[in-house]
């Protein structure tokens, strides 16, 4: 793990973005949307290990917040802080903004503990936000989030 690099990525890195993106998500951004949002000022993070994407995350501003959009990290590379770290990467980035917005699903409680240790605070919920991961299942509630950036 020691050759990780962490950066910002580019309209380049969407080739390696979108196979991500389709492996994690149930409700996967096609590449023309990826790169539409790219093209529009969407901020991406990118972490690599020896040249293989191991993780990103993608954000907007909006006037003076962030959304946090999506933070995918690979299987194999999971639990070993790369989410923390590109979560990281954004807020010091961000520094000068008021506060940053995200939704997390409600069973991804990993994702949540790692946020509440960032500083975001929960503040409500959204019902059936999410398709079902599996067709046989039911839509996902997700948790809202924010961090005022002037308390971090």
């Amino acid at each position: 793990m020691s050759n990780l690099v962490y950066r910002v990525g580019t309209v380049e890195d969407l080739e390696r973005v979108y196979p991500l993106n389709n492996e994690l998500f149930a409700e996967a951004w096609s590449k023309a949307s990826l790169l539409e949002v790219m093209q529009a000022g969407f901020n991406l993070f990118i972490c690599e290990n020896d040249n293989e994407l191991a993780g990103y995350l993608l954000s907007q501003d909006v006037l003076d917040e962030v959304n946090i959009m999506q933070v995918a990290v690979l299987p194999a590379y999971q639990r070993r802080g790369i989410a923390k770290q590109l979560s990281q990467m954004l807020l010091d980035d961000k520094a000068h903004q008021t506060m940053i917005f995200l939704e997390v699903r409600l069973s991804n409680i990993a994702a949540q503990a790692l946020y509440v240790k960032l500083g975001f605070e929960k503040i409500g919920q959204r019902k059936n936000y999410y398709v079902p991961k599996d067709k046989h299942e039911g839509r996902e509630d997700a948790v809202v989030m924010q961090l005022m950036i002037d308390q971090v």
